[in-house]
């Protein structure tokens, strides 16, 4: 009954953020366990909300230097990040405007520590040329207006070759959708877009 597993689920993450209470090798079996086992459960379920919270919940007692680097970084940079994306976002929205795209709600998309770290160590790369750290969502009404707005922002900006995942064509294994790209502005920043409908926000937040 998928029931018990929300309830696992739920109980887990408030277990995580209690976490501080424990002694130190209890905390780090508990961390272990939770992103061994509870996270990738969380994931297969599609319930984004809660897997990346028990991800950096356990990453932080699992790598505590790491995440003090990364999260201390993401701090320090935070304004700068916050203005680049808030000008970022209405040249995108002034765009999708002037092409008849008046219903879209164009976000910064929220920044994971540890799906940061993962990226870091799988393309082997400093944080500054991580896409993630300077990341837009699109949310948008129907779904073949994901594909005029995904045109749109090619031709505003270059794409990264690689760097394309569609995955409303076909959705991941958690019935996941979204498009998803890298870009380079004119600056030679890079940047990364999300683009989905509300239904497909629902569905990648809070899953099954």
């Amino acid at each position: 009954d998928v029931r018990v597993v929300l309830v696992k689920l739920a109980d887990r993450l408030h277990n995580m953020r209690t976490l501080g209470y424990m002694p130190e090798h209890k905390q780090r079996r508990i961390a272990r366990e939770t992103m061994d086992i509870f996270a990738p459960l969380a994931n297969r379920l599609g319930i984004w909300q809660i897997k990346w919270e028990l991800e950096d919940l356990s990453f932080r007692y699992l790598n505590p230097e790491a995440y003090r680097t990364i999260a201390k970084s993401l701090d320090e940079r935070r304004a700068d990040r916050e203005e680049y994306v808030e000008n970022i976002a209405e040249i995108l929205r002034t765009e999708l405007e002037k092409n008849g795209v008046h219903n879209a709600v164009i976000t910064a998309r929220p920044k994971h520590i540890y799906s940061i770290y993962r990226k870091m160590k799988r393309k082997d790369l400093p944080l500054e040329q991580i896409y993630d750290v300077r990341a837009l969502r699109v949310i948008l009404e129907k779904e073949a207006q994901c594909y005029l707005v995904l045109g749109i922002v090619h031709r505003v900006w270059r794409p990264i070759p690689g760097e394309f995942d569609d995955y409303v064509a076909a959705p991941k294994d958690n019935f996941y959708r979204s498009l998803h790209t890298a870009v380079l502005d004119k600056r030679g920043k890079t940047l990364e877009v999300q683009i989905r409908t509300w239904e497909m926000h629902e569905d990648a937040e809070y899953g099954i």
